[in-house]
């Protein structure tokens, strides 16, 4: 494409952006799960974990579309 950057610096754009999604994903999991176990009075942090672990599981899966597509092209680039 003309016009965009297709280098290094991009790639380490994209891998530094990693750990935000990872981290975000597992935030955004707990959250949900703390508000659905007030608002179902849960008894316990069921929900609040099982969201931990679904968001986990959406950080990783994540992580490894961004690898393949770093893997692919070798900078990122589509």
């Amino acid at each position: 494409m003309a016009g965009r950057y297709r280098g290094p610096i991009r790639a380490i754009g994209m891998a530094g952006g990693l750990g935000f999604v990872l981290g975000l994903s597992v935030v955004l999991g707990a959250l949900l799960g703390h508000y659905l176990d007030e608002r179902w009075d849960t008894g316990g942090p069921w929900l609040t974990l099982a969201g931990i672990l679904i968001g986990i599981g959406v950080g990783f899966r994540e992580v490894i579309v961004v690898l393949r597509r770093l893997g692919e092209t070798g900078d990122g680039s589509t």
